[in-house]
């Protein structure tokens, strides 16, 4: 019985209670990382605007490693795996005795009946001493709670994971929707100087006779139109500032150096069919992995449940000194001072035999959150094929229109620039050069939507699947 008490099931030393748990906030935790390498929770450097480099040139990978060590939201879920890691351990304590001590001391005076009369004693007295408690066997209670707690533990760790590829998410669309609205500023700038020269070449045809004043007022519109573009484009560029520092967990007041989005490489094709990601996913998503875990500690809970029904086997012992000090009896008249060594040992085995029906009771509610915890679990994975097939869609799709939208921003170009000079030369109307301008303008509209739209889809997909993202840690 000693050897099954001091034996406990397998797991993370008691002297490492955070050994399990993810290193860090910005740390992505591994359940195959070398557990020597595990360190005890470390102060982190000042979260937020103090590691804000100003002189620095961010692209995608260094923003995700600034969130990752400033957003609170990874504080948050490091610290509930650090108490998932610490409730673990205090789940193994019960596999250990508890030693306690303990001392009073009391000034008494009693009464005994004797045939005589009654005896009366008056004095003070200590007793100090150890009390053991260990429990020895109880039909795998220890273990189902410690089970319980190292799932709990596991998925807080996954959970961990997942916040960390939620914020990389959240950053790369805010970084991606933020460099689109900087490149809208640019096209709607080179509109409005194409519109600019297009209104002075049709005032100085006007100045010549050559052109007539409603296609004057007509150029003058399209400038005032791209003015008013250009500048709706700069109010957007707030909004999206203000959704990419929230997105890091600065604040909006830095600017910050980013790389522009012309020069994010750009996906050219699906390396896998839909059918492969999902298989991969499945067995390495985040989410899964967590509410996996979720099930097998319900699966513990009924365990723990059924193991109430039957006894605990316990030792308990108590080694210490009383000490009896001018104890006055009367009669006879007499004074004494005595010391003596008191101990117990005892073994104690407690049944309980009826309850009301309470572990009855218990046993059906665990076993209820069980099958709800499987059924979580196959709606979670219904979600995961579903979000993994619409954003292999999306992004098929965003490089087909990737290719269309190129060829129309080309063929925009040369259109603009043959019917321009066909205009200065008397060949074509103020309106066909307008229209032209018109179209060129939607056409880099259409490329940079294309070129945001796609670097999105790659991020959904990549967060629909649940990768890792190392590039991110």
């Amino acid at each position: 019985m000693t050897l099954a008490a001091c034996t406990q099931p397998g797991g993370e030393r008691i002297d490492e209670p955070y050994a399990a748990a993810p290193a860090g906030p910005a740390v992505y935790w591994s359940a195959r990382q070398n557990k020597d390498e595990q360190q005890a929770p470390k102060a982190e450097p000042p979260p937020g605007d103090s590691l804000v480099d100003g002189k620095l040139v961010y692209d995608l990978p260094a923003l995700v490693d600034l969130a990752l060590h400033s957003h609170p939201d990874t504080r948050v879920s490091w610290q509930e795996a650090q108490t998932a890691a610490a409730r673990l351990e205090r789940n193994r304590s019960a596999w250990y005795p508890t030693l306690t001590a303990m001392a009073f001391g009391q000034n008494f005076k009693d009464s005994l009946m004797i045939t005589s009369g009654a005896m009366i004693r008056n004095g003070y007295s200590s007793t100090s001493g150890l009390n053991l408690a260990w429990t020895l066997f109880d039909f795998g209670r220890r273990e189902a709670t410690i089970e319980q707690g190292a799932q709990r533990l596991t998925a807080a760790n996954f959970s961990f994971n997942r916040k960390h590829q939620e914020i990389a998410y959240r950053v790369a669309t805010g970084f991606f929707a933020y460099q689109a609205v900087l490149s809208r500023v640019t096209a709607a700038q080179q509109t409005l100087e194409a519109a600019v020269a297009g209104a002075a070449s049709v005032q100085a045809r006007f100045g010549k006779g050559l052109a007539t004043r409603p296609e004057l007022l007509l150029a003058l519109q399209e400038q005032a139109r791209a003015g008013y573009d250009l500048q709706d484009a700069r109010g957007s560029v707030v909004q999206a500032q203000a959704d990419l520092t929230a997105s890091l967990g600065i604040s909006p007041s830095h600017a910050l150096q980013l790389l522009d989005l012309s020069k994010v490489p750009l996906p050219s094709r699906l390396a896998q069919s839909a059918e492969e990601i999902v298989d991969q996913a499945l067995e390495q998503h985040p989410d899964l992995m967590a509410r996996l875990a979720e099930l097998r500690a319900r699966e513990a809970e009924v365990k723990r449940a059924w193991a109430e029904f039957w006894p605990k086997l316990s030792m308990n012992g108590m080694l210490g000194n009383q000490y009896w000090g001018n104890v006055h009896v009367t009669p006879p008249s007499q004074n004494y001072t005595s010391s003596n060594l008191v101990y117990t040992a005892m073994l104690t085995v407690e049944w309980t035999l009826f309850d009301g029906f309470e572990r009855s009771n218990a046993l059906n509610e665990a076993k209820s959150r069980k099958e709800a915890a499987q059924a979580q679990l196959e709606s979670l994975r219904l979600d995961i094929i579903r979000d993994i097939w619409k954003a292999y869609a999306e992004t098929k799709t965003a490089l087909q229109k990737r290719d269309f939208a190129l060829a129309l921003l080309k063929a925009a170009e040369e259109s603009y620039a043959a019917t321009s000079e066909s205009y200065n030369h008397g060949l074509s109307t103020v309106i066909e050069m307008l229209t032209a301008q018109k179209d060129l303008a939607r056409a880099r509209y259409t490329e940079i939507d294309s070129r945001a739209n796609l670097l999105r889809a790659a991020a959904t997909l990549v967060y629909a699947s649940g990768e890792q993202n190392r590039r991110a840690e």
